[in-house]
């Protein structure tokens, strides 16, 4: 990776000055953005590196969460992100699937430290034991990775949808319906994680990403972060997505008929072109050992949203007792008043 040009010393990309900024001599390098998310067809897949990038930096992989992690010569981090485990073992060089865009990180870690605070104590029945102490040195800034698909589909359906119904004397009566036709949509940027040591629903606790913030992928953002290296493969992401999908047809078509539940449904295929984005997605992971059990949550390296939160068990506990006494107030106090 680049060094200073004028000291050779350290250089790290900071979001508040777009650009590198030297650990040593204090010069800012600004970086261009060329803001740009396109997309391709799906049969145009392209797996080779994209200016030798991969080779620029050094693999390790973690002996305690398998994670295989990718870090730039110049950065002193040697634990992995996905763990805090420092059992980082060279492996060789990982080539990269072609890059095509990255979002910046734009939240800095004394940033990001502040909001993760600010949300633990606005959330009542979360844990806040687990991080106490927390500072910027628990704070992992790392880049994941993610397909970022556009499905464009038309499905043949047909099938039975259930739905509720109350008769004259108040009953709820159960009934069917019988469904076909034909449905067109388009979804757009449906994100889809591509890594063994993150799941959707952590990727999901911090979406969105504002996708037009995206630019074209340049290394001069990755100066001091780390990349994991993408390990699911591109067609495995895109069965996801498309499952996902398929979940959302369903979901619109119960809205359409009024209906409550599926009972059965066939979706046959008439067209679909499918799209995608290989995309880098700035996160922080904040890891914490209590109790003898590990804890992980992300934080949005663009937005700072903080992912899911550690629950206390008593204290989720004291509000489902204060929400039964609330509203066993409220019964009495109808007895009392009638």
């Amino acid at each position: 990776m680049k060094k200073c040009e004028n000291c050779g010393g350290k250089i790290i990309f900071t979001p508040s000055l777009k650009g590198n900024l030297c650990q040593n001599c204090g010069s800012v390098f600004p970086v261009k953005y060329n803001y740009a998310f396109n997309k391709k067809d799906i049969s145009k897949a392209n797996y080779l590196e994209k200016d030798n990038f991969s080779q620029t930096l050094k693999s390790f992989k973690c002996k305690s969460c398998g994670a295989t992690v990718m870090i730039d010569k110049t950065n002193p981090e040697t634990s992995c992100p996905y763990c805090s485990e420092s059992y980082l073992s060279p492996v060789a060089k990982k080539k990269l699937m072609y890059i095509d865009s990255i979002i910046p990180f734009e939240i800095e870690k004394n940033k990001a430290l502040s909001l993760f605070k600010s949300e633990l104590n606005k959330r009542f029945s979360v844990n806040k034991k687990v991080f106490a102490g927390v500072t910027e040195e628990d704070l992992k800034s790392t880049y994941i990775n993610a397909f970022v698909f556009d499905f464009y589909v038309t499905y043949n359906y047909e099938g039975e949808f259930e739905y509720q119904h109350k008769n004259s004397d108040g009953d709820t009566i159960t009934r069917y319906k019988k469904v076909s036709g034909v449905y067109s949509h388009e979804f757009r940027n449906i994100t889809i994680e591509a890594t063994s040591n993150l799941e959707q629903k952590e990727l999901l606790s911090v979406m969105p990403y504002n996708y037009t913030s995206a630019v074209d992928f340049h290394q001069d953002f990755m100066n001091g972060y780390m990349l994991e290296y993408q390990d699911k493969i591109l067609e495995k992401c895109t069965e996801k997505a498309e499952n996902f999908v398929k979940k959302r047809v369903s979901q619109e078509l119960l809205k359409k008929y009024n209906c409550d539940k599926v009972d059965s449904l066939s979706l046959n295929t008439v067209s679909k072109n499918v799209q995608y984005n290989y995309c880098l997605l700035p996160v922080y992971f904040v890891n914490k050992e209590y109790k003898d059990k590990k804890y992980r949550v992300i934080i949005n390296g663009q937005t700072g949203k903080v992912g899911n939160l550690p629950i206390s068990g008593w204290k989720v506990f004291l509000l489902i007792l204060l929400s039964f006494g609330i509203v066993g107030a409220i019964i009495l106090s109808i007895i009392f008043l009638s």
